[in-house]
């Protein structure tokens, strides 16, 4: 997922212009944040078509509402990645999602009882050890590099996910990372 480079002030103007009218602040505001999001409505969604809908609801909902962000209560990549979060969820809470297979007779025709992906690596040696070097971490450590490199989030929006200082989120993944690194070798 690529990361953010797009200074927060210049996001802030773009949803005050947003909340104006203007349309060509709402194109640049998709070309700067879109990629991001998508990124993490694919993450929560499992499907790129899914994530693109729903991409393209959020953005209406984002100009529709941007009078209402306010800037106090946070910054504009955070209030736009909760929408696509939230709007993630009712998707796939939504009961006529798509059930191709109602009575499951394709399933059970095609079932396989081989682990996924995740499973393969758990049960992999290398897996096995890093998940047991992960748990050996204090909790702040964990959640951080976590949020780092599962959810691809900079040390700054992991900072201001936890409501914690960036230099103790950047001292975090660094002293995690080095006893990651000491416990694999």
């Amino acid at each position: 997922m690529p990361r953010l480079s797009t200074d927060p002030a210049r996001l802030e103007a773009l949803m005050r212009d947003c909340a104006r009218g203007h349309e060509p602040a709402l194109a640049e505001l998709y070309r700067l944040c879109a990629p991001h999001l998508f990124a993490q409505a694919v993450r929560l969604l499992r499907r790129s078509d899914w994530a693109e809908e729903v991409l393209q609801d959020c953005f209406v909902s984002i100009w529709q509402n941007a009078g209402r962000y306010a800037a106090e209560q946070s910054q504009v990549m955070t209030w736009m990645t909760r929408i696509v979060r939230n709007r993630c969820i009712d998707w796939l809470r939504r009961p006529d999602l798509e059930r191709p297979d109602p009575d499951g007779t394709i399933v059970e025709a095609w079932a396989d009882d081989a682990p996924g992906p995740f499973e393969r690596l758990q049960s992999s040696h290398e897996g096995g050890r890093l998940a047991a070097c992960m748990a050996g971490l204090d909790s702040h450590q964990r959640m951080a590099i976590a949020l780092s490199f599962f959810d691809d989030l900079s040390h700054g929006d992991i900072a201001r996910q936890l409501g914690f200082p960036l230099g103790t989120v950047k001292s975090w993944v660094r002293r995690g990372m080095e006893r990651l690194k000491r416990c694999l070798s």
